[in-house]
C-alpha cells in the first residue's frame, strides 16, 4: 500500500514539473518596411497667351494709342501687373514707370511730370509729362502704316540691350516696325519699333508692357 502511494506521488510530482516547463519562445516580428516617401507635387507651367490672339489685341492696342484713346488701352491692362513704359529696348523694372489699368485713362489729363528712365547718349533723366513722353516714346512715328508686325521675333537690332523676353519669359511680344529711310548713301539711323507685351489671364491677352525702341548710341 505504501508503494502504491510512493508511485502515485512520484507521478504527480513528474506531472507538475512538465506543467512549469517554459514555453517556447517566440521570434520577434520583423520590423515593418518603411513608408514609401510621397512623389513632390509639380508645379503647373505659367499659361502662354496664344500668339495670334496677342496679336489681334496688339493691333488694336496700337490704334487706340494712335487716337490717344487710353480707355481702350486700359481695358487691355493687366489689373495687377498694370504697364511698364519703356523708353529704350533695355527693360528695367527698378526705373521704368509703371500705370495701373485705372490710371491709364487719365494719362492725357495728367500734368505731373515724372522720370521715365536716362536719356540715351546723355543719362539725364528723362523728365517728362505723360503727353510729352507719349510723343516722343511711346508714339512718335505712325506705327499703323507701313509697320512690320512681329511675333517673338523683334526685327529691330540697336546697341541697347533688348531683354524683354528675360523680364518676360511667358509674355508675347508684338512688335511694329518702321525700317529706316533709304538714301544713296545707305540707310539712316531714324528706324522705330514699339513692342507690347501680352501675358495670359484666364485665357486672354493682357498688355504688361509698352517698349519704345530706336538707333542708340
Amino acid at each position: 500500500m505504501k508503494h502504491s502511494l510512493l508511485l502515485a506521488a512520484v507521478a504527480a510530482l513528474t506531472l507538475v514539473a512538465c506543467s512549469r516547463s517554459p514555453a517556447t519562445a517566440t521570434a520577434p516580428a520583423a520590423p515593418a518596411a518603411p513608408a514609401a516617401a510621397a512623389a513632390p507635387a509639380v508645379a503647373a507651367a505659367p499659361a502662354v497667351v496664344d500668339a495670334e490672339a496677342a496679336r489681334k489685341a496688339a493691333i488694336e492696342v496700337v490704334a487706340a494709342l494712335k487716337a490717344r484713346d487710353m480707355a481702350t488701352v486700359a481695358r487691355y491692362a493687366h489689373p495687377a501687373q498694370g504697364v511698364r513704359f519703356s523708353p529704350y529696348a533695355f527693360v528695367d523694372p527698378k526705373t521704368d514707370q509703371v500705370w495701373k489699368a485705372e490710371e491709364l485713362a487719365g494719362w492725357f489729363a495728367d500734368t505731373q511730370p515724372r522720370i521715365w528712365g536716362t536719356e540715351d547718349g546723355t543719362g539725364f533723366d528723362i523728365e517728362r509729362t505723360p503727353t510729352a513722353y507719349y510723343e516722343r516714346f511711346v508714339f512718335p512715328k505712325d506705327f499703323t502704316t507701313g509697320a512690320t508686325i512681329n511675333v517673338n521675333a523683334d526685327q529691330a537690332r540697336g546697341n541697347a540691350i533688348n531683354n524683354a523676353d528675360k523680364v518676360y519669359p511667358d509674355g508675347v511680344r508684338v512688335e511694329f516696325y518702321l525700317p529706316p529711310t533709304q538714301t544713296p548713301e545707305g540707310p539712316m539711323p531714324d528706324w522705330r519699333a514699339l513692342r507690347l507685351v501680352f501675358v495670359d489671364l484666364a485665357g486672354e491677352p493682357k498688355l504688361v508692357a509698352v517698349i519704345h525702341d530706336q538707333w542708340t548710341i
